[in-house]
């Protein structure tokens, strides 16, 4: 973890001071772990009432006041809050004494199709990269051994590396392989890269890596010197776990996030379910009841970040569904026993291959692409429908739609056509919006 306190001075956040804390938390009983959350969530309630004018507002209207929270059970005496309230009280929601100079900004990843904008402030950011450090060492993974990352890529459009993520790369020892461009004439150069990070991990998207094992095996190369291979962004079935286990050689492990809280569960060699870092939140299980606060039982996801100061978000439902258990050995925090992401569909090129569907959310956050809500219909190897619906007032340019328009066809193919279709959008039996729909395999 040393390697992780030298680039915190670099990266300008608290890291270092996280990671030293979350080392001395992990093995906390129940007891420490639960006056823990007390202290930050009442010392969290104070800002909002005093700095964040929503939350002001709110409190006020239900007669409470800091004094009402001295646990998370008293959570419970607020109501949920959505994507729709985020998106209609963004700007109330952001704290008056934290300045836009002392925040990033994040656009979650839209496997909803409503992308939503979330300032977060440098104390969180450093809580939730100690997590996602501490994670990794969870899933096998020893600081200064290499990191191949399986992610996005430019899709075609500008490109920006910025010094942070230069000094990233190589804090982490990391190599970076584009996801999306995998195909069968660049397979050999991604092999060679993977089997040269001895020791090290790969880390990527499921649908992708799963790809990836698929073609490796298709083209007879078998087995890596990895420790292990690390997914997230989409529900890791579990035949997809033992196909990448059998043709990689190497355990794999999953994590959780969302792009409005990142490391909100890790796997953990050894235990079972997602291991929630719950020095930095509380996750609780949403239902029909919001005046009821259960960290037991199955439903949607509601998560509290305790540390960002900056857009506070409460008992949020980020539209995943859960189920929470107590451990009764190992790590006392609770975990994730059940973990129901969203439904991904693949993308089918013309050729036969595969482009995973998390190209998609990557391709409208790459691109600016001003959508309130989107959804992609393949209907064959040749043809797509780009579903979207934009906020009042707003259009679809014909330059947005050619820049769509160009991607999917460098990735897809040449010929593939891409309609542009406003609304009308399908969901999944479980009424769970579904942003990538291939009717190729349905």
């Amino acid at each position: 973890m040393e390697d992780g306190l030298v680039l915190a001075s670099h990266m300008g956040y608290s890291l270092g001071s996280a990671v030293r804390f979350l080392r001395d938390s992990e093995h906390w009983t129940r007891s420490e772990i639960r006056q823990h959350q007390a202290r930050m969530l009442h010392s969290l309630i104070e800002h909002c009432y005093e700095h964040v004018p929503y939350y002001k507002e709110l409190m006020t209207a239900l007669s409470l006041r800091p004094e009402d929270f001295r646990g998370t059970e008293d959570l419970s005496k607020l109501p949920y809050l959505t994507r729709e309230i985020i998106r209609k009280e963004g700007a109330r929601l952001r704290a008056d004494n934290y300045p836009d100079s002392t925040c990033i900004f994040r656009r979650s990843g839209g496997t909803t199709g409503e992308p939503i904008r979330v300032a977060v402030d440098r104390r969180a950011r450093g809580f939730e990269t100690g997590a996602y450090l501490r994670g990794l060492q969870w899933m096998k993974y020893e600081m200064g051994r290499p990191m191949v990352r399986l992610f996005g890529g430019s899709l075609g459009l500008e490109s920006r590396t910025d010094i942070m993520s230069k000094i990233r790369d190589w804090a982490f020892n990391s190599r970076f392989l584009p996801a999306f461009e995998l195909r069968q004439d660049n397979l050999v150069r991604y092999v060679n890269v993977i089997r040269e990070a001895d020791q090290g991990i790969l880390i990527g998207y499921a649908s992708v890596v799963l790809n990836l094992a698929e073609l490796m095996c298709a083209n007879g190369f078998q087995g890596t010197p990895l420790k292990s291979v690390v997914c997230t962004a989409e529900y890791m079935p579990d035949e997809w776990r033992t196909r990448i286990q059998t043709v990689l050689g190497a355990p794999v492990f999953c994590y959780y996030g969302c792009g409005e809280i990142n490391s909100i569960g890790y796997e953990c060699a050894g235990e079972e379910g997602y291991i929630v870092p719950e020095e930095h939140v509380v996750l609780e299980v949403g239902g029909e009841q919001q005046s009821v606060f259960r960290d037991v039982g199955n439903g949607e996801a509601c998560v509290t970040a305790l540390c960002n100061y900056a857009m506070p978000l409460i008992r949020y439902l980020n539209g995943d569904l859960i189920g929470l258990n107590h451990a009764e050995s190992g790590h006392a925090h609770v975990r994730i026993v059940n973990l129901h992401g969203r439904v991904v569909d693949q993308l089918i090129r013309y050729d036969g291959n595969r482009v995973g569907g998390a190209f998609v959310p990557h391709l409208v956050f790459r691109s600016g692409c001003p959508v309130w809500k989107y959804q992609v219909i393949q209907t064959s190897t040749s043809n797509i429908d780009f579903h979207y619906l934009m906020r009042e007032g707003e259009s679809l340019s014909q330059e947005m739609q050619g820049i769509l328009r160009e991607a999917f066809q460098r990735h897809m193919g040449e010929r593939m056509v891409v309609r542009f279709v406003s609304g009308e959008f399908e969901a999944s039996r479980s009424g769970k919006h579904r942003f990538v729909i291939n009717c190729l395999e349905e």
